[in-house]
């Protein structure tokens, strides 16, 4: 063996001890988990997160699995994501970032509380008092749970739909009716203005026309002329618009 082949060998076995003192020190004592800390968390308690984490006890930092953590908070209808952080020498902490309610789905005797994403993440016998979209599906969704998604496509749709609206054209809106067969979109107003909205596409151009149509609605009821009885744009082009008159 010459000296270039001492070296390497000599320097193979050096990192080999490195890497398994490295090992045996990151799974001793001095790296047991002696607090688990939970950041994010509002509406859920830190004692629930933590017990649906399932951290063994006398767990080593290096040893908690992020992702069967991150995976058993997430089952929580409420978490839409949990992330686990170590914090050394031996602290644990479960960031979570909760669902919070963005719309209203009725049922036939009861209410679905829904987020962005259309997760179910609470049922109410009473509609909450807070300003939120009114959506309704064609036909009323069935035996929902928690944590459920309710039609996703079509609430992506109307998500972008109000995301694009002022707060004052929101004002105006009375409630979202989306039919699942078709995938079609219709508005309502507060004045009773059918708005056909359509499927998803065009939807820039349509949102301008929404606009057109709200601006048009509120001139209506200023100079006391004909009211609206629906705005069809669904196909390209103008809009069908019909009227009273």
């Amino acid at each position: 063996m010459n000296n270039t082949s001492r070296r390497l060998f000599r320097a193979s076995i050096f990192l080999l001890l490195i890497i398994v003192c490295g090992y045996f020190f990151s799974h001793s004592s001095f790296f047991q988990v002696d607090t688990i800390v939970v950041t994010g968390n509002s509406t859920i308690s830190q004692h629930e997160i933590i017990d649906m984490a399932r951290i063994e006890d006398e767990i080593k930092l290096f040893e908690a699995n992020e992702k069967l953590i991150s995976q058993a908070v997430e089952l929580h209808p409420m978490i839409k994501e949990a992330q686990l952080v170590r914090h050394l020498p031996r602290t644990l902490e479960i960031k979570v970032t909760e669902r919070v309610m963005w719309a209203v789905v009725p049922l036939t005797d009861e209410f679905l509380i829904i987020d962005t994403e259309g997760v179910c993440i609470n049922k109410s016998l009473q509609f909450p008092s807070t300003e939120v979209p009114l959506i309704t599906i064609e036909p009323v969704p069935q035996q929902i749970i928690l944590g459920q998604a309710v039609e996703p496509g079509g609430m992506d749709l109307i998500r972008k739909v109000w995301e694009g609206l002022s707060d004052g054209e929101r004002q105006q809106v009375s409630d979202f009716h989306f039919a699942v067969a078709s995938q079609q979109l219709t508005i309502y107003t507060l004045q009773g203005t059918e708005i056909k909205f359509g499927i998803d596409e065009r939807l820039e151009e349509k949102l301008s026309t929404l606009s057109q149509v709200f601006q048009l609605e509120r001139d209506f009821i200023d100079t006391g002329q004909d009211d609206l009885i629906y705005v069809d744009m669904r196909y390209k082009g103008q809009p069908v618009v019909k009227t009273t008159i």
